[in-house]
């Protein structure tokens, strides 16, 4: 075989880009005695490939079992169970206008509405309050992210 056809191989075979037929050619190039001498060194490396595809694994392969968790089962049934409790509740209660039956007059519902309505938005002036420091430190922040 022309050197400069080995040397083509070569550069094919190096970058991949060979077929099964063509990497036999090589194999069989550097195994006769008519390698050109600059390509000598070449001879160390394909006779390592060709003994390295002789080697065998005798052994079998012992792939670990996959155990699988209890966790799982576990946290399944569970949502089930918290599934049939809340169904099971809710088939004793009446739904309608008149689930409240307490003993309490019309003006003091409105009473305790009222109140409730107005703890509520009083806790809800203190929460928003406090959001000055969040948006004092995100001005901050963008401001030196700026820089």
């Amino acid at each position: 075989m022309e050197s400069n056809k080995v040397e083509q191989l070569l550069e094919a075979y190096f970058e991949g880009a060979t077929t099964l037929a063509q990497e036999k050619q090589l194999r069989t190039y550097f195994k006769s005695d008519h390698v050109a001498p600059h390509l000598e060194s070449y001879i160390a490396m394909f006779t390592a490939f060709a003994q390295a595809s002789q080697d065998t694994y005798d052994r079998p392969i012992e792939l670990p079992k996959q155990k699988k968790p209890i966790y799982r089962w576990i946290s399944g049934v569970a949502a089930v169970a918290v599934i049939l409790i809340g169904f099971a509740t809710q088939m004793g209660s009446p739904l309608g206008d008149d689930v409240y039956q307490g003993n309490v007059s019309q003006e003091e519902g409105i009473l305790k509405t009222k109140q409730a309505l107005g703890l509520m938005g009083k806790m809800f002036n203190e929460s928003t309050a406090q959001l000055g420091a969040v948006n004092e430190f995100n001005t901050t922040t963008s401001d030196f992210f700026k820089q």
